[in-house]
């Protein structure tokens, strides 16, 4: 039977913030390049002011499983693996 990759499972856990990443606040970027999509690269680090990163989603890929366990992971469906 075929996956539907646009609807999450009923038994999907739910995400909990633990407030492990709150030390990140404030931190500067780190000195990296990433693609824009303007196809640019863009050095994060010497972004001033507030910046969205955004990486896409795993949202799956027809006739692809996703990796074993991944909706047992509290937040994983639709993050980047």
């Amino acid at each position: 039977m075929p996956i539907n990759l646009s609807q999450l499972p009923d038994n999907l856990p739910v995400p909990q913030d633990d407030g492990a990443a709150d030390h990140l606040k404030g931190l500067m970027l780190p000195k990296i390049s990433l693609q824009s999509t303007q196809g640019k690269l863009i050095a994060i680090g010497d972004v001033r002011g507030r910046v969205v990163i955004y990486c896409y989603p795993m949202t799956g890929q027809p006739g692809v499983s996703l990796p074993e366990g991944w909706d047992a992971i509290p937040g994983a469906r639709g993050c980047t693996p």
